[in-house]
């Protein structure tokens, strides 16, 4: 399996993954799902049966990044149900292939990680993200009032 080494990350929400346990648990399932992927699927490149390939370890930088970022937390829903999409298309495409593969097997190799994932995809509807907030303008946007001269007779 890849090492991401998160401690020397400039990113210091990473560290929202070991804290949050919900995100913690996100992030064991998404490890294992790549991990199993890419020895089931590159097993032809030369490479040891724990590291991944480029394109994979790549892929798991990026999808621990977005977890970390997420804004539910520890009320996440399963990113199926999620009303965000934070995933670029392409690396979209490829989480989709990747649980379409590894998801089923998740469930005879790790049962009590298959059963959470399963059980939060029932039970946990996905938070709406209020996106109408009113923010706060900076001073130097406000308009300046002005004398307005009067006209001469």
């Amino acid at each position: 399996m890849a090492k991401t080494d998160n401690t020397s990350s400039p990113d210091p929400r990473l560290a929202r993954l070991e804290t949050i346990a919900r995100l913690n648990e996100e992030k064991r399932s998404m490890e294992y799902m790549v991990t199993d992927y890419c020895k089931h699927k590159h097993a032809d490149r030369e490479k040891n049966a724990a590291d991944l390939c480029e394109e994979c370890a790549e892929f798991l930088d990026y999808s621990l990044m977005r977890l970390a970022r997420c804004p539910f937390g520890e009320k996440k829903p399963v990113c199926a149900k999620c009303n965000i999409h934070c995933y670029k298309p392409n690396y979209r495409e490829q989480a989709c292939a990747i649980m379409r593969f590894a998801g089923p097997r998740l469930t005879w190799q790790h049962p009590i990680l298959a059963f959470r994932h399963m059980w939060f995809s029932f039970t946990v509807k996905p938070p709406e993200k209020n996106r109408n907030k009113k923010r706060a303008q900076p001073a130097s946007t406000k308009p300046v009032a002005t004398e307005e001269k009067k006209p001469e007779k």
